[in-house]
Formats: C-alpha cells, sequence, structure tokens
C-alpha cells in the first residue's frame, strides 16, 4: 500500500514533493479504481454539435490534466495556474452556444450533469488560483477533487463510453460541491 511507504531516508527538502507525489499517485490509483451508481447515459439525448462540443471539450480537459498533473510534481506554478485558468475557461455553457442549443443542453441532461460541470469548473479556477500562489498542498487536494469529479460525472453520465466505471460504487459526495452550513445566526 502506498501509505506505507517510508520518507525517513529522503532528505528534508525532497520530502514534501514525494509526500505531494505519494498522495496524488493514490487519489488517481483511487479514482481510477473507483466506482459508482450509474445513471442513464446523456450522450445519445444531446444534438450532434452538443456532443462534438463536449468531446472537444472534453479532451482539452484530459491533456490539461495530464499537464497539470507533471507541473505539480515539478512545482512550475506557472503551469498550474495556465492549466488551470485554461480548465476553467472551457466551461461548455460560455463558449458560443445559440439560445437553442443551450435549450438543447438543459432538456437532454439533468440539473445534477450541470451542477458537477460547474462544480468542476469552480475547482479548476481555484486551482489556478492555487498556482498563482505557488500552495503546492492546495494544488494536489484540488486536482485529487478534480480528478474525483471526472469520474463521478464519467460513471453517472458516460457509462455507455467508459464502461468500466459502469459498475462502480463511487462515493456519494464525489463531483458535488460540499454544502455549505446554514448560517442563521446574526451578529
Amino acid at each position: 500500500m502506498l501509505s506505507t511507504i517510508s520518507v525517513c531516508s529522503v532528505p528534508p527538502r525532497c520530502r514534501h514533493g514525494r509526500r505531494a507525489a505519494i498522495v496524488l499517485s493514490t487519489l488517481v490509483a483511487l479514482c481510477v479504481s473507483a466506482t459508482s451508481l450509474a445513471a442513464e447515459p446523456v450522450r445519445p439525448e444531446l444534438t450532434p454539435k452538443l456532443q462534438g462540443l463536449l468531446k472537444k471539450e472534453m479532451i482539452q480537459i484530459e491533456l490539461a490534466m495530464q499537464e497539470v498533473y507533471s507541473a505539480i510534481l515539478q512545482g512550475r506554478h506557472a503551469v498550474v495556474a495556465e492549466k488551470g485558468q485554461s480548465i476553467h475557461d472551457s466551461f461548455i455553457l460560455e463558449q458560443s452556444l445559440t439560445d437553442q442549443d443551450r435549450q438543447d443542453l438543459k432538456a437532454a441532461v439533468p440539473p445534477e450533469f450541470l451542477q458537477m460541470d460547474a462544480y468542476f469548473h469552480e475547482l479548476s479556477a481555484s486551482l489556478a488560483e492555487a498556482g498563482r500562489t505557488q500552495d503546492t498542498p492546495q494544488q494536489v487536494e484540488l486536482f485529487g477533487r478534480m480528478t474525483q469529479s471526472c469520474v463521478a460525472c464519467h460513471s453517472t453520465y458516460v457509462t455507455d463510453r467508459f464502461e468500466g466505471l459502469e459498475s462502480s460504487d463511487v462515493p456519494a459526495e464525489w463531483g458535488l460541491a460540499p454544502e455549505m452550513p446554514n448560517d442563521s445566526s446574526e451578529g
């Protein structure tokens, strides 16, 4: 198990990088092996134009996340900031969709799908900020949550494309924004 790796013989300067790599590797391994409750795939309900836009966006996001992974491991904060921002900016509802495309999208997918997508893009904006502030632990945390979000969405809404996630048991909170406590106290 990765958690039993000893870092005692590692020079103090390398410990943080190695710990970040171990944590990140653990998160990726958990995400890849994770599973969830599968809803009906949304892709068949999308118009061909929306399918194409989503596919293009997913490819761009996957490539950017691969670059972010390497950048986190190498302490290249500017790359983390740049790629985090590019992921945020790829938000499908921010692209040049016609009013009809927007209606088609909302008709084809459940509100939870759009909520997951919005949360993912919020996380990527936070990742960009963590890159700008050179906060490596925060980068690792956010990258892990983004990966969880991808797995949760794919195992719920794209099982026709990612059959290995079809019978997955992904934790219910993956892909969802944490609920904010209701602060009814006045001060």
